[in-house]
């Protein structure tokens, strides 16, 4: 699975990343996942595990690539 950047915002208080992720077991399968960082980190999915739990993996993987790429902080 690898996050592919969508678009990037940024407004006063904050930055809105949208990130496009595969799915891992279905390969015609694609997630949205949203991370708006600010005074506060929000994060949303689009897969069923996100809608059951509140949390994935995709949200995970796309904090770590915003945590470690430079060119997109």
């Amino acid at each position: 699975m690898y996050p592919y950047l969508i678009i990037k915002r940024n407004y006063m208080d904050s930055r809105i990343y949208l990130f496009a992720i595969n799915s891992e077991k279905n390969p015609l399968k694609s997630y949205i996942v949203r991370i708006e960082l600010g005074k506060y980190v929000k994060a949303s999915c689009s897969c069923k595990g996100f809608a059951i739990r509140g949390n994935c993996k995709h949200i995970k993987i796309c904090m770590r690539k915003i945590r470690c790429n430079k060119k997109i902080q």
